[in-house]
């Protein structure tokens, strides 16, 4: 009994009728195949786990099952098999991880339509979150042009993922989703109208890749909000009036520029005045709803700076000051 034995797309298509008329859920634990991750049977814009439908289909041709540890090959020989038999089959993605960003629109989409519709890669809903994503400018032209960058197939896999990572999906998902789509989905899946915000301006920011002015701050912050939303954060950050605005505004009150978290002057210290940044504690989720004012901006040195935007959750300089004491 080898997998070289199912030659007839008759069993195959009989293999995939009995997928559709149990569901995947029922058809994968009947025949004690996992869910697939990377290859899929592709008909009429809907996804089959190849390797499960490859050893249903041997029962269907030989009355035989073959089950998922009698294959010799691995999924790419099922897929190589099956597409030998006239049909579609994905492959792996070869484009790069997603980023924050994309994730964020694919989750604003996924809470959006969770149990209404299936995401099939002909779906409406599917193949413009795909056309967005590729107009996203978050990775380099050339990369965005490859054809496999966030096509549909990648898309729907992606809506699927999240269906494995949500506690109120009583199936299975697609798949296992990654570190990265975890790390989305508990950082906003609680909170949709605060991703709603942030996918409308990731959405109005996101076709440009304009860089802020300088103000020759340390630049080396992590943005697990996504590239997008934080390049508009710190476009307010370095905007040059309101940063030299909000430095006399203070010295004029207090006579000095230190951090209002951990009070270091850099004058005291080192005899050189304003060694300071200025932080933007407007969260990034809300930027752009309002002008900036004075108020939205703290002096922070560029230590709790740096602390401010890579600390997990997200904390205010506040709250930072306190745990200080």
């Amino acid at each position: 009994m080898a997998l070289a034995d199912v030659t007839d797309p008759a069993a195959v298509n009989k293999a995939i009728a009995e997928f559709d008329a149990l569901g995947r859920e029922v058809f994968l634990e009947k025949y004690g195949f996992r869910p697939a991750k990377d290859y899929f049977v592709v008909v009429d814009g809907a996804l089959y786990d190849s390797k499960a439908i490859a050893g249903v289909a041997h029962l269907h041709q030989h009355g035989i099952l073959m089950s998922a540890d009698e294959f010799s090959g691995g999924n790419s020989t099922v897929a190589n098999r099956l597409a030998k038999l006239g049909f579609k089959v994905t492959r792996p993605a070869t484009s790069p991880n997603w980023s924050v960003d994309e994730l964020m629109l694919a989750l604003d989409l996924y809470l959006r339509t969770r149990g209404q519709i299936p995401y099939n890669v002909n779906a409406k809903i599917v193949t413009d979150l795909s056309a967005e994503l590729r107009s996203l400018r978050v990775f380099p032209d050339h990369v965005r042009a490859s054809p496999s960058f966030r096509n549909p197939n990648s898309v729907s896999l992606k809506l699927y993922n999240f269906s494995s990572i949500d506690p109120e999906h009583e199936g299975q998902g697609m798949s296992h989703g990654g570190a990265g789509d975890v790390r989305v989905w508990e950082a906003w899946a609680h909170r949709p109208s605060d991703l709603a915000q942030a996918v409308a301006l990731i959405r109005a920011r996101g076709e440009s890749d304009d860089s802020p002015t300088d103000t020759g701050e340390i630049e080396e912050y992590e943005a697990l909000e996504g590239q997008i939303l934080f390049r508009e954060h710190r476009r307010y950050e370095r905007d040059r009036k309101l940063v030299d605005r909000k430095k006399k505004s203070v010295r004029e009150k207090t006579g000095r520029l230190a951090c209002e978290i951990c009070d270091f002057d850099s004058l005291d210290v080192y005899g050189i005045e304003g060694v300071i940044d200025v932080h933007h504690i407007v969260p990034l989720h809300k930027i752009g709803e309002s002008v900036t004012t004075l108020s939205d901006l703290v002096l922070v040195c560029p230590t709790c700076h740096r602390v401010l935007h890579k600390h997990r959750p997200i904390i205010t300089p506040a709250e930072l000051r306190s745990k200080r004491s």
